[in-house]
């Protein structure tokens, strides 16, 4: 074998390896401090939720979402421990406009990023 196949296949193996390395990294943090939460409308009357909680940094947090459809996935926030959810019958958390609220546990670690909230 010439030298240039050599360094060719070892280079190839190289890349190989890093890129199983690389390819495995975001499965193993799946789920592993916090989750985002899905809201599922099963009221069909919920135009926009208030979360409080602590996220994955432990800070105390609180975030208004509208949810235009049945099912709302929030990412880019992740929640952990105990989570209080509060529905509001229009797009702007307005007390005026309260409907129900709801404690939720979400876990710290399970197998996905995701938690469902009813309303």
């Amino acid at each position: 074998m010439s030298v240039r196949k050599k360094v060719a296949t070892t280079v190839g193996a190289a890349a190989l390896a890093v890129a199983g390395v690389l390819g495995s990294a975001g499965q193993s943090f799946a789920g592993s401090n916090g989750q985002q939460l899905r809201f599922h409308d099963t009221s069909t009357v919920v135009y926009s939720i208030r979360v409080e909680g602590y996220n994955q940094n432990g800070e105390s947090v609180s975030g208004c979402f509208s949810t235009p459809s049945k099912d709302t996935w929030i990412g880019g926030w992740w929640w952990k421990g105990e989570v209080r959810v509060t529905f509001y019958k229009t797009n702007s958390c307005s007390f005026a406009t309260y409907y129900d609220d709801t404690i939720v546990w979400v876990p710290t670690e399970q197998s996905g990023d995701w938690t469902t909230v009813y309303s």
